[in-house]
C-alpha cells in the first residue's frame, strides 16, 4: 500500500466519526487531505475542528489563513485563530509554540516597534524550552533587523510540505507562493 491510498484508508476510516462532531477525527481527516495535497478540503477540515475548540487545528487553520492555503489569504483572521489557538485549553504544547511562531511572524510583517516587541516576547516563549529552532533563529533575524530572511517552514510535517509556503526554503526562493494551496 503506498502513502496515497493509506492516506484515503484514513479518510474513510475518520470522516464518519468527524461528520459527528468528533473534532481529533476532524484533524486526522484534515491532515490526511494536506498529504493528498487537497488543500481545499484540508482548510475545510481544520476549520471545522477549529470551531469545535481544537487548538491544534486553530493553529494549522490559523496558517491556512495566513498563506492562502486552500482558501482565501485573510491576515486578520489568521491573527484570530493564532490568539485563540495560544489561549485554548485543548492544544499540545507544540501547536502552541507555533502558533505563538506564526502569530509573530504576522506581527513582524507589520514593521512597527510595538509589533516587534510583541513578537519578540511570542518568539521567546516559543522557545522557552530550547526545542524550536525557528523561533530562535528568528529572534537571531529580528535582532539582526533583516526582516527579509523569515522562515516560515512548519517543523512537524514532512520537508515538502514544510518549506511548500516559506518564502525563505519554498519552490520559489525569495518570491511568495501564490498558488493560494491548489498547487
Amino acid at each position: 500500500m503506498n502513502a496515497l491510498d493509506r492516506e484515503n484508508q484514513y479518510i474513510r476510516k475518520w470522516r464518519p466519526i468527524a461528520v459527528r462532531g468528533d473534532s481529533i477525527d476532524m484533524s486526522n481527516v484534515a491532515a490526511a487531505y494536506r498529504i493528498l495535497e487537497n488543500f481545499r478540503l484540508s482548510a475545510r477540515w481544520y476549520r471545522r475542528a477549529a470551531e469545535h475548540g481544537d487548538g491544534d487545528s486553530m493553529t494549522d487553520w490559523g496558517y491556512c489563513l495566513q498563506h492562502g492555503v486552500g482558501v482565501r489569504r485573510d491576515e486578520r483572521s489568521a491573527e484570530q485563530a493564532y490568539r485563540s489557538a495560544i489561549a485554548c485549553k485543548w492544544i499540545t504544547e507544540l501547536g502552541r509554540e507555533e502558533a505563538m511562531y506564526h502569530l509573530a511572524v504576522h506581527l513582524l510583517g507589520r514593521r512597527s516597534a510595538s509589533s516587534r516587541r510583541a513578537a519578540v516576547k511570542l518568539l521567546r516563549v516559543a522557545n522557552a524550552d530550547g526545542d524550536y529552532p525557528q523561533a530562535q533563529a528568528l529572534l537571531r533575524t529580528v535582532k539582526s533587523a533583516d526582516l527579509q530572511n523569515v522562515c516560515t517552514c512548519r517543523r512537524h510535517l514532512r520537508p515538502r510540505l514544510a518549506k511548500r509556503h516559506c518564502h525563505l526554503h519554498g519552490p520559489h526562493r525569495g518570491q511568495p507562493d501564490h498558488s493560494n494551496g491548489s498547487a
